[in-house]
């Protein structure tokens, strides 16, 4: 059966750059080094003579064996599924195939039974599910869910009181041109101020925001949190924190180098995604961190520092080593002059 269950994958791909892998080969292993925490031996997938691993950057595409609907889930997800034998997907354990009841059925008996339960329970679970008018209202911000693989906007319907098969509700994204439903998981977001667009794990966290906005935007529009702007030699916004923050921008503009806001970038460390936000850029391959001495902050520098050297040129700024670092970054600078001439 596992067998069946791995040769329903019909499309796997990278959900970072949407570039489709070449399928090869395909084969199960039966691992007896490694075991689950119920003591039972662990399978391992092979495409193309590599092992898929757990918490990648790609995304399988699979036909349900049992309700023949196709699906779109991650390769933790999926080794999951190799590993239980699960037969099932999500849509197979939503339809109630004893009583044989449509979707819409289903939806409108768990609407009565959830209107039939106690004040405080129903009070206590729309607090922390989006309902269908605050669906409606961000609705114009959501790009696709799935990471953005799910994007027929015009044909999705929120429901958001559906009970599972376990007894819990939940929400979920009908899809009414292929009569499916599922979770409204890794939506992709716009950002109602800079049109930025990045993903979020549930569509539920948004329940209460009236005003979409990404990271920086809100660090922008909270009062709370000191933030300032100061423009670069373009006249591009740079924004900035601290005092020693601002001494860095004023040292790059006396050297006439343009300098911009730092991305947030992501990396892996011990088999987990991180999001990182460096504070300054310089040129394309320089990235500067500043940073006031806190316990904290150095323990992750000490992650985070050898992920990202990996990719960029990358340095750490605090009080106590500013000389040192400001000269290894001109060096760095004058280096990349000398090798674009």
């Amino acid at each position: 059966m596992r067998e069946n269950i791995l040769n329903s994958i019909y499309e796997i791909f990278n959900k970072e750059t949407n570039a489709i892998i070449n399928i090869d080969n395909m084969k199960l292993s039966y691992n007896t080094q490694k075991y689950t925490k119920k003591n039972i031996h662990v399978w391992e997938i092979y495409i193309n003579d590599f092992i898929l691993k757990k918490k990648s950057n790609l995304l399988i595409k699979y036909t349900c064996i049992t309700c023949n609907i196709n699906n779109i889930i991650s390769t933790t997800q999926f080794i999951r599924k190799i590993n239980k034998c699960s037969i099932k997907c999500s849509n197979c354990n939503y339809i109630n195939n004893k009583v044989n009841k449509s979707l819409i059925e289903q939806y409108k008996d768990s609407i009565d039974e959830f209107n039939n339960l106690p004040n405080e329970f129903k009070r206590s679970y729309l607090l922390n599910h989006l309902t269908e008018i605050n669906y409606n209202r961000i609705k114009p911000n959501i790009i696709g869910f799935c990471n953005g693989n799910k994007n027929d906007l015009y044909n999705y319907e929120l429901w958001s009181i559906f009970k599972e098969n376990n007894l819990k509700f939940t929400t979920v994204i009908y899809d009414k041109l292929n009569n499916t439903i599922f979770k409204p998981d890794q939506p992709l977001i716009k950002c109602n101020e800079c049109n930025k667009i990045w993903k979020i794990n549930n569509i539920n966290q948004l329940k209460n925001s009236y005003n979409i906005l990404c990271h920086e935007c809100k660090l922008l529009n909270n009062k709370n949190i000191k933030i300032k702007i100061i423009y670069n030699l373009l006249h591009e916004p740079i924004i900035y924190q601290s005092k020693l923050e601002l001494k860095f921008i004023k040292w790059i503009h006396s050297e006439g180098i343009i300098i911009n806001n730092g991305p947030c970038i992501k990396f892996i460390y011990e088999n987990k995604e991180y999001n990182y936000k460096i504070t300054f850029k310089i040129n394309n391959d320089i990235m500067v961190d500043i940073q006031n001495n806190n316990i904290d902050y150095n323990i992750k520098y000490d992650i985070i520092y050898p992920e990202i050297n990996k990719i960029y040129k990358y340095y750490l700024i605090n009080p106590q080593n500013w000389n040192h670092i400001i000269n290894q970054i001109k060096k760095s600078i004058c280096l990349n002059k000398l090798n674009k001439i």
